[in-house]
Formats: structure tokens, C-alpha cells, sequence
């Protein structure tokens, strides 16, 4: 009889912590399937909502709200890391075609409020002029913030451009810097970049080194003249341009390629190289981890502004008038704000924001369709741009 009492003991004993435990694991069950994410098990998985009266679309429900008030606290999370650590006091400022007269320094003077931490030149600093000493005093405001790219125009006398390198302390035409986690390339579409070139090496080696540096999350490149253009003039330089680097540039992610040269501002979408017709590139209208680039030309800075020649498909908005971009690195430095200032007034001609995630995924989002519903876009035939060529030719 007394072992009989004991084994009753034990057994009784063993059954409740068995009990205790299954109720434990499964109430933790529950939390870790909504809260961490981690399992797969979910609660349908131990109990039938239907023995409540409910329907097993409530617990979906339910899941995808306790989802979105996750998301939402990670996004105020977020915006507050973005506000200490990026606010729009991190910005730089783009924008070519400068010369030396009341609108570059009406350009100059609308920067400088601003507050701009870099400042890219997109080439032609000087026009018609010996000497760059009269760009130096012009724009002395921002010239601790510049870094440049050669235009055609700074070639013209060899004396002047020695002496915008030794300015600028560069030992060549092309270069590369970091600013926060933006990875800059300047490229000098006024020398040899052919593949197999010196410039065409450095370019390339120094993209790959890009793509192994963790801290680097958006690539950009400047040049003066544009690889693609809607102006008729220097039409082969763009082309040899395109060709050679449209490509590459994808490869190695890039992300915006600034230019001047032609003096009005246009953006493209976002372009992919076409091997089969090099002319006219893929347009890829949704974002996703490598569709396209994007060609911002802004040849606005201060000298004469050219006559809008014709359009493409591809362009989202073409305008003649003064100005420059001013890009904001925000969202913890995952999102790029760009817009496009007026230098004579307050409008914003044109505003696109590009994020990105930690894998490099972007979304994308712009502020001008309405602004442009009549802009229209078309293809020019080879014979009218002949023509457009004939009469403009004698202004570049």
C-alpha cells in the first residue's frame, strides 16, 4: 500500500508540471509569432478561431494590424534618427555653364543662402577669357566648397585651365571623393576616356573599389558634356560618351550622371542602355534594385542660355532658365531629395526623391507632371534636326 501511495504521488506530481509547461510554451508561442517574427507558428496553428464564433480571416486581420503598428513605430523611429543625424543642413548643390557676369553671381549670391556643404561645377568656368581670375573673384563666396569638372571652354587657353587645377589642387581632370555615404566621380569629357585610356582605367578601378566599401550606399557621377542631349551640337561627343560609360554605369550602380554643356536644365528617366538601338535607351518607369540611371543636364549657371532644340520620350522635363539642383540627404542618409531652384524666383521648376534601402533597393517619386501636363515629347527626325542644327549651329 505505501508504494502504491507513492507511485500515485509521483505520477500526480508529473502530470502538473506537464501541464504547466504545455500551457507555457504555448502561450509563448503566441507572442513570439506576432511581436519577433521569428516562427512559424502562428495562433490558428494551436486553437480553431471558429469554436469562438469568429472567421480565420479576423486573425489575419488582426496579425497585419499588430504589422502595421510595428511598421509604424520603426518609421517614427526612423524620422527621429534622420532629424538628429541628416538633417537637411547635409545638402550640395549642382550646376554648370558658369562664365563671369550679373548671373552668375545672381546664381552664386542665391546658393550661398542655402548654406551648401559642397558644391559641384559641371564645367565652363570661363569663356572667351585668358585668364580665370575673374571666375576665382566671383566666386569666392563658394570656393571653399567646390569641386569641379573641366569644361570645353576651360580648355581653351592651356594657361587657364593649368591654373583651375592648381586652384582647385587637382593633379588631373578626373577624380573621385566621398561625402557622407555618397561615393563622387568626376569625369572629363574633354580628354581621352576611351576603353583602354588612362581616364577609362581609373574610372573603372575606382567604381569597382566603390562597390567594396560597405559604407557607400549612392554612387554619382559629373562630367561637363551630357550622354544624352537634345541639342545639336556636339552630338557625337555625347554618343561616344553614352557608349562607352551608359553601360558601365549600371554595372557599378550608379546612381544620378550630372551634366552641362547644353544650357537649359532637363532630367531623363530612368534610362537602361539599349544594345540594339543605343539611340533611343530602355526607359524603365518603376524603380527597382538596378533599373537605370538617371541624366540630369543643368548647363544654368550664368552664361547664355541655349534654345530648347527638340525633345525625347525619355526626358520628364526640359527648361530654359537660370538655376541650379540642390540635393538634401535625409532618412539616415537612405533618401536623396533633389530640386531644381530658379535663380530669378522662388519656384521650384522641378523636385524627385529617390530612397533607398539597406539592400539598395529604390523607390522613387517626383513633384512636375501637373506642373508639365503640356509638354510634349516626340521623336525628331534625323532630317529636321539637320535643319535645327543649320540655324543654331553659329551660337555654340
Amino acid at each position: 500500500m505505501i508504494v502504491n501511495k507513492n507511485y500515485y504521488f509521483i505520477f500526480t506530481l508529473f502530470l502538473l508540471v506537464f501541464l504547466l509547461n504545455f500551457t507555457i510554451f504555448h502561450q509563448n508561442s503566441a507572442i513570439y509569432a506576432i511581436d519577433d517574427g521569428y516562427f512559424t507558428v502562428v495562433p490558428e496553428d494551436y486553437f480553431d478561431l471558429e469554436d469562438d464564433g469568429q472567421e480565420t480571416t479576423s486573425s489575419t486581420e488582426q496579425l497585419e494590424e499588430t504589422t502595421s503598428s510595428n511598421e509604424k513605430k520603426y518609421e517614427k523611429l526612423t524620422n527621429s534618427l534622420s532629424e538628429e543625424n541628416y538633417s537637411n543642413d547635409i545638402n550640395f548643390i549642382a550646376a554648370g555653364d558658369w562664365n563671369c557676369n550679373t548671373e552668375t553671381e545672381k546664381t552664386i549670391k542665391k546658393m550661398t543662402k542655402l548654406e551648401p556643404e559642397l558644391i559641384l561645377g559641371l564645367g565652363d568656368y570661363t569663356f572667351e577669357n585668358i585668364s580665370p581670375q575673374c571666375w576665382f573673384d566671383i566666386s569666392e563666396p563658394i570656393n571653399n566648397k567646390m569641386k569641379i569638372a573641366i569644361g570645353n571652354h576651360d580648355l581653351d587657353y592651356q594657361s587657364s585651365y593649368h591654373q583651375l587645377l592648381e586652384h582647385y589642387n587637382l593633379q588631373e581632370s578626373y577624380y573621385s571623393f566621398n561625402f557622407h555615404n555618397i561615393h563622387f566621380l568626376a569625369i572629363s569629357s574633354e580628354h581621352p576616356f576611351e576603353e583602354g585610356s588612362k581616364q577609362y582605367e581609373f574610372i573603372k578601378n575606382d567604381l569597382e573599389e566603390s562597390l567594396q566599401d560597405p559604407s557607400i550606399l549612392w554612387r554619382i557621377v559629373f562630367m561637363h558634356k551630357p550622354m544624352y542631349t537634345s541639342a545639336t551640337f556636339d552630338e557625337k561627343d555625347s554618343e561616344e560618351l553614352r557608349d562607352t560609360f551608359h553601360e558601365l554605369f549600371e554595372t557599378y550602380k550608379i546612381d544620378l550622371v550630372l551634366s552641362g554643356h547644353t544650357q537649359y536644365y532637363q532630367r531623363s528617366l530612368p534610362l537602361s542602355y539599349n544594345h540594339d538601338n543605343p539611340t533611343y535607351p530602355v526607359v524603365n518607369n518603376k524603380y527597382s534594385n538596378k533599373d537605370g540611371v538617371i541624366f540630369v543636364t543643368a548647363g544654368t549657371a550664368g552664361d547664355d542660355l541655349h534654345d530648347i532644340a527638340y525633345s525625347l520620350p525619355y526626358y520628364v522635363i526640359q527648361q530654359g532658365q537660370f538655376g541650379f539642383l540642390n540635393f538634401d540627404l535625409t532618412n539616415n542618409g537612405q533618401t536623396l531629395i533633389s530640386i531644381f531652384y530658379d535663380t530669378d524666383d522662388t519656384n521650384i521648376l522641378d523636385k524627385f526623391v529617390i530612397s533607398k534601402d539597406i539592400t539598395g533597393k529604390k523607390t522613387f517619386s517626383e513633384e512636375n507632371s501637373e506642373q508639365y501636363e503640356n509638354n510634349n515629347y516626340f521623336f525628331t527626325t534625323h532630317d529636321e534636326k539637320s535643319e535645327i542644327s543649320k540655324k543654331n549651329n553659329q551660337l555654340f
